[in-house]
């Protein structure tokens, strides 16, 4: 019986933490925060352009995040002792930094999931107090009124990192379901960031022209297939045949059509049937068909690209992930 006591009394007392040590805590973190932004020259909290720019540094991004979460932590043990009440200002201040600033890059781990409820109901209550909607989606580079919405930043850089990550949110959602086509649009955006560094200028002009050219992908030529459902097999067959050759003559269009429009058909009619992506033999019997078409006569291929036979199997992969991942579009888009 004394040695359970004994035990007992060690586990209540390993839960009582000296309020001291509490303090102590938040009094670091606190000070861990502001040295962050006071090593990279910032001392105003309102001024919101200098933490976008300053967080366009992904390392010091997280440096921010690891940061801020531990000082809600330390001030959710104090509070609501009136210890705490000198801290609040700030706390507002840097959830504020924290939630537009994930809005800005697009980044969820600068979301307030995982702060202590009792410090969600105030902070949230002070950022609807400001105007600042949490739930709401940030603006779609597809949005009309996104040029406003940029236009609204202070800074030249601010302006070129909110389209630079909106392009780069916009293209994450949306390369499975044309895969070349946003593999395109993400060469081009790595490479005006490589070519133009800390030119903020240029990079502006040169990201609202890569905008204009998605905002303007549907006037692009189809060669008479469907956006959506055919374009892009379409193009997978020209980036594996043609690399990336401009200016393709009337006889390979009208070849990639074709094998398009095969292979489509095939495709379409193949992963209609019940359980398709469960059933390993009727993929098989899919690729081999696929195979078929791309080593037909008809088709004239192997006549015109001379290793298609050697990357049959790796074109076949290619073919097979769209499908799958347009599986909904491919049977039921209008």
């Amino acid at each position: 019986m004394d040695v359970y006591f004994e035990k007992e009394q060690q586990e209540i007392l390993s839960c009582i933490v000296d309020p001291t040590e509490l303090l102590k805590e938040l009094e670091t973190t606190h000070k861990d925060l502001w040295k962050i932004f006071e090593e990279n020259g910032i001392k105003d909290l309102t001024d919101l352009d200098s933490f976008y720019d300053l967080f366009y540094d992904e390392d010091l991004r997280f440096k921010f995040i690891d940061a801020y979460r531990k000082f809600m932590k330390a001030i959710d043990n104090v509070f609501p002792g009136k210890e705490a009440l000198d801290y609040v200002k700030d706390m507002f201040r840097f959830t504020e930094i924290n939630v537009l600033a994930g809005q800005h890059f697009r980044d969820s781990r600068m979301s307030m999931k995982g702060i202590p409820a009792k410090l969600r109901r105030i902070t949230d209550e002070f950022l609807i107090s400001e105007g600042i909607e949490q739930k709401v989606e940030p603006i779609s580079i597809m949005d009309e009124n996104f040029f406003d919405h940029v236009k609204s930043k202070q800074r030249t850089k601010t302006k070129a990192a909110e389209v630079e990550h909106a392009i780069r949110h916009f293209i994450d959602i949306n390369i499975s379901e044309d895969p070349e086509l946003y593999a395109s649009l993400a060469e081009a955006l790595a490479e005006i960031l490589r070519d133009f560094r800390n030119n903020w200028d240029e990079i502006y002009r040169r990201l609202e022209e890569l905008r204009q050219r998605i905002l303007n992908k549907e006037k692009e030529p189809s060669y008479g297939l469907h956006r959506k459902k055919q374009m892009p097999f379409f193009r997978i067959f020209k980036k594996e045949f043609y690399a990336d050759k401009t200016g393709l003559n009337d006889d390979e269009i009208s070849l990639l059509v074709a094998l398009t429009q095969e292979v489509f058909e095939k495709v379409k009619l193949e992963i209609g049937s019940i359980g398709f992506w469960r059933n390993v033999p009727a993929q098989n019997k899919l690729k081999g068909e696929i195979v078929d078409i791309l080593l037909s006569e008809e088709q004239g291929l192997t006549k015109t690209i001379s290793d298609i036979f050697k990357r049959r199997n790796e074109i076949v992969s290619r073919v097979m992930e769209l499908a799958k991942s347009n599986h909904d579009i491919i049977l039921y888009s209008a």
